[in-house]
């Protein structure tokens, strides 16, 4: 295949008028190179110099900020905080007396109606029965709770078995009555049915069951210490409460002795 080649000319006067004619994207013989450049690039320079300009600006304002940090002192004076809070008022605390109080009898005797010439002491047997009562003394020291009443502690049969504490019972226990009865001029510590405390008026009743048994079968709420047919009086000052405890249609035999769980007719001061 032929080449496509220029044609050239013999003459040697002939010229090429071509020949003379520069590359136009060719700078011309003894022309400065930097005289061409394109203004594209200088304005590309621009954003670059402006981003500088800021992280100069950005770093001076840092510096000055981080000159009005204050630096380390010296913790020693401090006040120090208090690493027990509250714990100053529990000397204070301990001073104030805890209620409800708990009060174990005095003394416990026993009167029996079907011999009503037998004398009874103090002692710990208690039989409650349609001919047998028992009356029950507290001597009260002074308080700031003014309010009392007459209630049965009774553990529950498994409580009961391990500390040797059970009684025996027959009829139904949820009302067993406690009346008010005269104080006698000297200590309660023996006395027949014909020379007994002799009753005032009835405060109210007293179910002995455990406590859970006890809220099961009445449905007792809260705060049932404070209505009826809980057997409450007024107390605070420093004297002597006496009260007969009778069973009516039922029979009750138990010891009460000063140990804890309770099997026992109490006195419990509240606020």
């Amino acid at each position: 295949m032929a080449s496509y080649l220029r044609l050239q000319a013999h003459d040697p006067d002939y010229s090429d008028s071509e020949d003379t004619i520069k590359h136009p994207l060719l700078p011309d013989e003894g022309s400065n190179p930097e005289s061409h450049a394109t203004p594209t690039l200088k304005w590309a320079n621009w954003p670059i110099i402006g981003l500088s300009v800021i992280v100069v600006v950005c770093a001076c304002i840092l510096y000055i900020s981080s000159a009005n940090i204050p630096g380390p002192r010296d913790a020693r004076g401090l006040r120090k905080p208090n690493q027990y809070p509250g714990l100053e008022l529990v000397e204070m605390l301990g001073k104030k007396r805890k209620g409800p109080s708990v009060y174990f009898p005095a003394a416990i005797i026993r009167a029996n109606k079907a011999v009503p010439d037998q004398v009874y002491t103090s002692n710990s047997h208690v039989v409650l029965s349609d001919n047998d009562s028992m009356f029950y003394q507290w001597h009260m020291p002074s308080s700031q709770f003014t309010s009392c009443y007459i209630d049965g502690f009774v553990p529950t049969p498994e409580e009961g078995r391990r500390v040797n504490k059970t009684y025996t019972s027959s009829g139904s226990l949820t009302t067993i009555q406690v009346w008010n009865v005269t104080t006698l001029t000297k200590r309660m510590e023996n006395f027949s049915w014909n020379t007994r405390p002799q009753r005032i008026a009835l405060m109210g009743t007293v179910a002995f069951l455990p406590e859970k048994e006890r809220s099961d079968q009445l449905n007792y709420e809260d705060g049932w210490q404070l209505r009826a047919p809980t057997p409450r009086f007024a107390c605070g000052e420093k004297a002597t409460y006496t009260i007969e405890v009778a069973c009516k249609g039922c029979k009750l035999e138990f010891e009460q002795i000063f140990s804890s769980p309770a099997l026992a007719f109490d006195l419990v001061q509240i606020g």
